[in-house]
């Protein structure tokens, strides 16, 4: 016997880009790496920091039952990185050099960039989801969520 019991999906929008933001600090903090100030301990700190929180927010994704939303979520974080891409290439190399600088780490280092977190915010969305099915054992019952909700 399945019974099928309908929950209304969490909101996680908002959190989502308070996230894409916060990483983009981080990888700009890590990309301005010996300028305006920053050591190399500090770029290291805002690549691990990045990259826990990353795995933070998957984890709350699955547990929300919103695991789809980690794989797009990498493109608001890329579309969030480019300007913190260009701020880092204009501190670095200056204006006009900074905008074709800019422009190859927007792309080059952005995919990169995107691609990682995709990779930490599905796989730790699933362990969430996991997480969840094990804190509540005897719920055997099928998720289904009202259309035109999200």
């Amino acid at each position: 016997m399945v019974v099928v019991s309908r929950i209304n999906p969490r909101r996680v929008g908002l959190g989502v880009v308070a996230w894409a933001i916060v990483v983009g600090c981080s990888l700009f903090i890590g990309w301005t790496d010996h300028h305006v100030g920053i050591t190399t301990p500090m770029s290291d700190v805002a690549y691990l920091f990045a990259g826990v929180l990353t795995a933070a927010v998957g984890f709350w994704l699955g547990w929300s039952y919103r695991t789809g939303t980690a794989f797009v979520a990498p493109l608001l974080a890329w579309a969030v990185i480019v300007p913190f891409a260009f701020a880092s290439a204009f501190i670095q190399h200056g204006f006009i050099s900074g905008l074709w600088h800019g422009f190859v780490l927007a792309v080059f280092g952005g995919f990169v960039a995107a691609f990682v977190e995709g990779v930490l915010l599905v796989a730790f969305a699933v362990l969430g989801r996991v997480a969840v099915a094990a804190a509540h054992p005897h719920d055997r019952s099928s998720v289904i969520l009202p259309p035109g909700r999200g």
